[in-house]
């Protein structure tokens, strides 16, 4: 799996601002925002509503970024090796 990956969110998911690691963030799965403002409008209009439970799923806000990053590494890392070695068998 890809959770060997790890990082912070210093960004806050709905206006993008940094933020600090102490921000609010999500009961749930605790999604880091700057305030309440951003928070509700990325529950109501964001798309948050239907990735929270995903997101607390697969280990919170932070594990599930760093997988969905690891991931699309991993998959560029795998083209790009196909390319370096295609029609060698």
């Amino acid at each position: 799996s890809a959770a060997l990956c790890k990082m912070l969110l210093t960004q806050c998911a709905s206006c993008a601002r940094p933020i600090s690691h102490t921000a609010p963030r999500c009961a749930r799965c605790h999604t880091r925002y700057c305030g309440p403002t951003c928070q509700k409008e990325h529950w109501e209009g964001g798309g948050h509503s239907v990735l929270c439970k995903k997101i607390k799923r697969r280990g919170g806000a932070e594990q599930y970024h760093a997988d969905k990053k690891c991931e699309e590494a991993i998959a560029v890392a795998a083209e790009a090796c196909a390319k370096d070695t295609a029609g060698q068998t």
